[in-house]
């Protein structure tokens, strides 16, 4: 519903889906600075002693050390986030690719080598979390070479972090002047890379369909030309330095540019030409290319943390389907109106109710629906994040490439967890279901789960920046979910609009499997979802083009979250009954931060063990 994952969350799971597997199920007891205790659960097959226990626990730790250094080696973002020097971008090489799965596999040899039964606490929710993400799935070069990396979601964001790297660098020596010059043809390294991975997916005869061609040219052409502008240095950022350095640096620059910058930038449009146009397939989806249904099926254990096969999931989308338009049919009937669903979903859209006048309106009605929620907020939460909340328009440049906006957790230079909301096109853009999304976004959703997880310095490095999107996603929708019981949800048309937003997660399951594994063209997903969502057409297109081509089974993981936290709370409620105590849920739902949400069911598992033994 969101476009958190189209930023600064997504980046975070792209970060870490190749880590993530199948589950290795175990038990814990924990015990963390928030007070919060679990009891254990634990069969002990052999008695340890202290010491192993104590060897065992060294060791998970120094594993969970060890995969936190090879992310702030390998990853620009996480170097950024702690302050750390830059040394050098993203690899995007095959070599890369295959390195990152000796890595893993060698993470797997240290925890074969660790006894599990002798951890405890935290050393045992980390050992569950890195069996999960480390287990042998079959991944192989096929998993290189049937991701798109030239698509909207996929590089272009990873430039753009380099970027902001290069202008936070400091010029004010020779010698950080060289560094520069180092980093701004480490990005020319990456479109060669790119290239070559494109000439090698031709070669494989793995093209792009056809329908993201366009969208796929625009963004590397509005790239190279934020690019080379922002390469650029002006000359106020060399003033330190002698005008000889300063010419000299400057032409170096200059010849980086256009020696290898702006002909790497030429060779990968043309590369996408007419020749490419012509073998490009009219189909689209994962499936249709040689081993492409392996392939998607590893991407949805990754995206959903379960083991699910995209037939089942596409299976409990459409049962989804059906359920919320049972629950919209109802309001539709308690107002009073006697037309299509379709009818009242464009009715809602035209209703000038949810139009804003203007950008500041927009930042006051989420104000409002924050307003209601706070007072509330102690009735289901035993503990609020200390970090502020608040909203804020997009920056100008970013609203024509966002369909909603994202959240953006608090850090040192920025201490409020900020909801960027999309200002643009006000008349076409129904507020219908702001009160949902703003739930979902701040509170008590992404900035809850978020600020609760890196407040928490009990977990260790690795814990406090591992970032599930199954888990993210949705425990942000079920917390959308409770302003319902809540009473948050004031009006039919505004519970309306809740359910506007979950029939849009749910339609996601069917059309993410149905053109990446079931063999549906994109003509079928379209019509599918224009049939159920208030979306504009052309927001379906844009976002069909990124299941199928962009970032298949990412989708997958909002709606699975979210049905999995409810399942949970109801096993929980039904077995508990009268010791059931909501702010007991929720507390051992966030305390812990983001995990598997096959972990986080263990979890859940051991507390209602602990209430009702």
């Amino acid at each position: 519903m969101n476009d958190l994952n189209h930023t600064h969350h997504y980046f975070l799971t792209f970060i870490t889906a190749i880590l993530i597997a199948l589950f290795l199920s175990a038990c814990s007891h924990r015990e963390n600075s928030s007070g919060f205790k679990a009891t254990e659960v634990i069969n002990y097959n052999t008695v340890y002693t202290d010491q192993e226990r104590s060897d065992a626990s060294k060791a998970i730790r120094a594993l969970a050390d060890d995969v936190w250094a090879d992310m702030l080696a390998n990853w620009t973002y996480f170097r950024m986030q702690e302050g750390l020097p830059i040394d050098q971008f993203e690899d995007l090489t095959l070599e890369s690719h295959r390195m990152q799965l000796k890595q893993i596999a060698g993470y797997r040899s240290r925890l074969n080598s660790i006894k599990r039964d002798a951890l405890t606490g935290d050393d045992l929710i980390t050992y569950e979390i890195l069996s999960f993400q480390s287990q042998q799935d079959g991944t192989n070069d096929d998993d290189y070479w049937l991701i798109f990396d030239i698509t909207p979601y996929q590089a272009p964001r990873l430039f753009n972090l380099a970027i902001q790297a290069l202008q936070s660098q400091t010029l004010t020596t020779e010698l950080e002047a060289q560094h520069y010059l180092k980093l701004s043809g480490e990005l020319a390294d990456m479109i060669d890379q790119l290239i070559a991975k494109l000439e090698g997916q031709m070669e494989r005869g793995i093209y792009l369909p056809k329908s993201a061609l366009p969208s796929t040219r625009l963004t590397w052409q509005g790239l190279q030309k934020n690019l080379v502008a922002s390469i650029r240095v002006d000359s106020r950022r060399l003033k330190t330095l002698s005008l000889e350095k300063q010419t000299r640096f400057k032409a170096s620059l200059d010849q980086l540019i256009k020696g290898r910058i702006e002909k790497g930038f030429k060779r990968l449009l043309s590369s996408l030409g007419e020749n490419y146009e012509t073998h490009a397939p009219e189909s689209v989806g994962l499936s249709q290319y040689p081993n492409g249904q392996e392939v998607y099926k590893r991407l949805v254990r990754k995206m959903t943390t379960l083991d699910l096969t995209p037939e089942e999931i596409h299976m409990r989308g459409r049962a989804a389907v059906r359920d919320i338009a049972m629950r919209m049919k109802s309001i539709r009937d308690q107002v009073g109106f006697s037309g299509t669903a379709k009818e009242f979903l464009l009715q809602l859209k035209a209703n000038t109710n949810y139009i804003a006048a203007n950008p500041a309106e927009v930042e006051q009605r989420f104000i409002g629906y924050i307003d209601r929620i706070e007072p509330k907020l102690n009735d289901y939460f035993k503990t609020i994040p200390k970090a502020p909340y608040a909203v804020k328009r997009l920056p100008l440049e970013a609203e024509a490439g966002m369909t909603y906006g994202y959240y953006e957790p608090p850090n040192d230079a920025q201490p409020v967890g900020y909801y960027y909301y999309n200002a643009s096109n006000l008349p076409e853009r129904s507020m219908i279901w702001a009160a949902s999304l703003i739930y979902h976004e701040l509170l008590p959703g992404h900035h809850f789960h978020i600020a609760t997880q890196a407040e928490n310095e009990a977990l260790q490095k690795f814990r406090q920046n591992t970032f599930d999107t199954a888990y993210t996603e949705g425990w942000a929708e079920y917390a959308a979910s409770l302003g319902i019981e809540m009473g948050l949800y004031q009006t039919p048309e505004e519970l309306y609009g809740r359910y506007v937003g979950e029939m849009f997660l749910a339609t996601r399951l069917v059309v993410d499997t149905g053109m990446n594994g079931l063999g549906w063209s994109l003509q079928d997903a379209r019509s599918y979802m224009s049939q159920h969502v208030i979306q504009s057409e052309s927001e379906i297109a844009s976002e069909t083009l990124r299941y199928s081509t962009s970032i298949p089974a990412q989708a997958l993981a909002y709606r699975i979250g979210y049905e999995k936290l409810w399942e949970l709370r109801k096993k929980a409620e039904s077995t508990l009954g009268s010791k059931f105590n909501i702010r007991d849920f929720h507390r051992t739902v966030l305390a812990d931060g983001s995990m598997p949400l096959a972990v986080l069911e263990s979890k859940v598992e051991r507390y209602i063990t602990r209430e009702h033994p």
